[in-house]
């Protein structure tokens, strides 16, 4: 019975997430406090920009799209229950590149399927989690100037899903991104030299907070070689078959077309 509760949790969690190469923490892993990284939450976001990031997952959640995806096909829950809140802003100092963080909170809702008749608690969005539940995971955006609408991406390298708390879910992404991320490898396409084509296993080499992130992290370095100028955060994977990367092995995220307010876009022109 342990066994087979366990492959259908799994399952659920799957299904839920879309997980793709993001680092899942579960409920009681945190070992830091948000009190540590107090000093880096301190950027306000601007009004018209919180504006647009809720509209935008909120649309994204009704799109069923990428990890925003609110599964009404699978829970008994829909859009309307889904909660949004910014639980950390970042932009550069041109303000031209922004990373924030999104938090969902929704009810703890109903499988429309029975897993199981002996333990109800099976038969939940999150089997072991509270009735309420709390979700953070990041975009990251660019523009040209100051007075244009983001280009906003998810960026889901690190996310925290089913707690029972909005702290417990931020000083999950504070130890990522103020810890962790500098030392997190990803892949990447190399450049230039005698591996230019290769992909490779690189670390980031910032974390978030630190001065040169911005503008020197290989994050915000447009790929020429396995794409056509695209940040490796607008990349959604490469297909890759060991042989050198051209400009055609990346695919590109194909984001959900949205239809912004007059009243939101009228704020930025």
């Amino acid at each position: 019975m342990k066994s087979m509760k366990r492959k259908i949790n799994n399952k659920i969690f799957i299904l839920l997430l879309l997980i793709v190469s993001v680092s899942f923490y579960s409920c009681g892993q945190a070992n830091t406090s948000k009190q540590d990284f107090e000093q880096f939450l301190t950027q306000r976001i601007e009004l018209r920009d919180s504006l647009l990031i809720l509209h935008t997952v909120k649309e994204w959640g009704k799109k069923m799209w990428w990890t925003w995806a609110v599964r009404s096909d699978m829970y008994k829950i829909t859009t309307d229950d889904v909660q949004y809140f910014i639980e950390g802003t970042f932009y550069s100092p041109d303000r031209k590149k922004l990373l924030v963080w999104v938090c969902e909170k929704m009810p703890n809702a109903a499988t429309n399927q029975v897993y199981s008749k002996e333990d109800s608690d099976v038969n939940k969005l999150c089997p072991s989690s509270n009735d309420t539940i709390y979700s953070l995971s990041a975009l990251i955006g660019i523009r040209d100037n100051i007075n244009e609408i983001w280009k906003l991406y998810p960026f889901d390298q690190q996310a925290a899903g089913c707690f029972n708390s909005k702290k417990d879910v931020v000083e999950i992404l504070c130890k990522y991104y103020f810890v962790e991320m500098k030392t997190h490898k990803m892949y990447r396409v190399i450049q230039s030299g005698k591996l230019k084509g290769n992909l490779e296993s690189q670390a980031y080499g910032y974390n978030l907070q630190d001065k040169d992130f911005w503008n020197k992290c290989w994050l915000f370095q447009k790929d020429t070689v396995g794409s056509y100028n695209l940040y490796p955060f607008q990349i959604k994977r490469y297909d890759y078959k060991g042989e050198k990367c051209s400009k055609k092995c990346a695919e590109e995220f194909n984001l959900p077309s949205i239809i912004y307010p007059k009243d939101i876009v009228n704020l930025y022109y």
